[in-house]
C-alpha cells in the first residue's frame, strides 16, 4: 500500500474520530445539553434527580466496562454508533424522553418504546450472498407497494421512531421510490440504507441525502476483493462497495461497514486487517454480525464457537478502548451486549419488518407476527418480548 496514501487516510480518520480530551469535552457538553433539555420539560427538582439517576443507569446498558472510548464526527454531529441519532439534534433526545417517560409514568405503548426499526424495502437484488437472511425471498414479486411503505412510515413517525433503516434485498434497486418515500415523511427521523454498494453512484446518494438520508451501511465481508466477491457471488461486488464508500464519504454521510464474521473469517489477524481496511476507506463505524442459521444459512452449522467469540469480544474491546487504536473506526458488536445484558431487540427497543410487511424480533429471529399495518401490533410486539432472542449463550 502507498505510504503517503496511508498517512493521508490516517490523518483524515483522526479528524473524524474523537478521543481523549476532545471526546471528553464533547461528552460534557452533551450531558449539559441533556440536563437543560429536561429542565425545560420538568420543573420539579425531585423529578430531575430521578431523571438523572435513570439516564445514568441507561449508560451502563448501552456501553461497555471501558466506557465511551470514541465518538464519530460526521456532517456536524457526533455519534456513539450508527444505530442512534447524532448530537446536536432534537432527535437525539427522543430515546431518552421515552425512557424517562417510562420511569416517571410507568407506561408507554410498545410501538412508542422502539428506538429503531429496520424495514426490508424490496425482494429485488442483483446478488445472492452466502449469508443472506432474506435468501428464500430474493427476486420474488414485491408485495409491498410504495403507498404501503408510506403508510408504514406514517405509522412509525406517529409513534416517534427516530431511526429507520431500509434493507432488502437491495434497496438501491428502487432509488426513485426511496427518494419519494423520504420526501413524503410526515415527521422527523434519521434514515439509513443497508446496501451492497450496488447503484450507489454519487448522483443517487446525493438525491437521497437531499431527501433525508443520514447514512449508509455497506455489507462488505472481506478486505480481499476475491474473498468478498466469492462470498457475495458476484465479481463486481467489491468494486461496488469501494465506490459506494467513496461517494458516501464525499457527501458526508455516516458510513458503516457491516461484516458477517464467519467461522472461516474470525481470527485476530483478519479482524484487525479488516478494521484497517475500513479505516482506509473512510468508514466511521464497523458493525460486526455473527452468522446465524437463517435465510441462506438455515439448517447450517454456522455459529461461532467459544474461542472465536472470545477473539471477537477481545477485538471489540481493544478496538474501542486502546490508545494505539484511537484513529480507527468505532466497532459495533451487538452480540457482546446481548450476552452481557440481554437482547436490545426482540421488541424491546428494535424490531424488523420483512419484505411482506410482517414484524419479527430481528432479521435472524424470524418469529413472524402480525403485519405492521394491522391494528393489533401492540399485542404482537408484546409477544416478541416474551419470545426473546435465540442467540446461543455460551458459558
Amino acid at each position: 500500500m502507498n505510504n503517503s496514501k496511508s498517512t493521508m487516510q490516517t490523518e483524515k480518520r483522526t479528524e473524524t474520530i474523537k478521543v481523549g480530551f476532545t471526546k471528553n469535552w464533547i461528552l460534557l457538553r452533551m450531558w449539559i445539553s441533556i440536563g437543560i433539555h429536561f429542565m425545560k420539560r420538568y420543573k420539579n427538582p425531585f423529578l430531575l434527580g430521578k431523571i438523572r439517576k435513570h439516564i445514568l443507569s441507561l449508560k451502563q446498558v448501552y456501553t461497555t466496562e471501558t466506557g465511551i472510548g470514541k465518538l464519530a464526527y460526521v456532517n456536524g454531529k457526533y455519534y456513539f454508533n450508527s444505530n442512534m441519532n447524532g448530537w446536536p439534534s432534537p432527535l437525539f433526545y427522543r430515546p431518552l424522553e421515552v425512557e424517562v417517560s417510562k420511569a416517571l409514568n410507568g407506561s408507554i405503548s410498545n410501538l412508542e418504546n422502539l428506538k429503531l426499526v429496520q424495514i426490508a424495502f424490496t425482494k429485488k437484488c442483483p446478488l445472492n450472498c452466502e449469508h443472506c437472511y432474506e435468501g428464500h425471498e430474493l427476486n420474488k414479486k414485491d408485495t409491498l407497494s410504495l403507498d404501503d411503505h408510506k403508510q408504514i412510515l406514517q405509522k412509525l413517525h406517529a409513534a416517534g421512531i427516530s431511526v429507520i433503516q431500509y434493507g432488502g434485498g437491495e434497496p438501491m434497486t428502487h432509488v426513485d421510490d426511496l427518494v419519494e418515500l423520504f420526501e413524503s415523511a410526515p415527521g422527523k427521523s434519521d434514515f439509513y440504507i443497508y446496501t451492497s454498494g450496488f447503484n450507489c453512484s454519487r448522483k443517487n446518494l446525493e438525491r437521497l441525502k437531499n431527501a433525508g438520508l443520514t447514512g449508509i451501511s455497506i455489507g462488505i465481508d472481506h478486505y480481499l476483493a476475491e474473498k468478498h466477491n466469492a462470498f457475495r457471488r458476484n465479481d463486481k461486488a467489491f468494486q461496488w462497495a469501494l465506490d459506494a464508500a467513496k461517494n458516501a464519504r464525499d457527501l458526508n454521510l455516516v458510513l458503516t461497514f457491516t461484516i458477517c464474521a464467519t467461522k472461516e473469517f474470525c481470527s485476530e489477524e483478519n479482524l484487525w486487517n479488516y478494521l484497517n481496511f475500513a479505516n482506509e476507506q473512510g468508514a466511521s463505524f464497523v458493525q460486526v454480525l455473527e452468522p446465524r442459521a437463517a435465510g441462506n444459512y438455515e439448517y447450517q452449522d454456522v455459529y461461532l464457537n467459544l474461542e472465536q467469540l472470545t477473539t471477537l469480544e477481545t477485538f471489540f474491546l481493544q478496538a474501542n478502548a486502546d490508545a494505539s487504536k484511537k484513529h480507527l473506526p468505532i466497532v459495533l458488536y451487538t452480540g457482546y451486549h446481548q450476552r452481557k445484558k440481554g437482547c436490545l431487540g426482540a421488541g424491546n427497543g428494535y424490531l424488523y419488518i420483512d419484505t411482506d410487511g410482517y414484524i419479527s424480533s430481528c432479521p435472524f429471529c424470524r418469529n413472524m407476527k402480525t403485519h405492521i399495518l394491522d391494528k393489533n401490533h401492540e399485542t404482537a410486539i408484546h409477544e416478541l418480548k416474551i419470545d426473546g432472542c435465540d442467540l446461543p449463550i455460551l458459558n
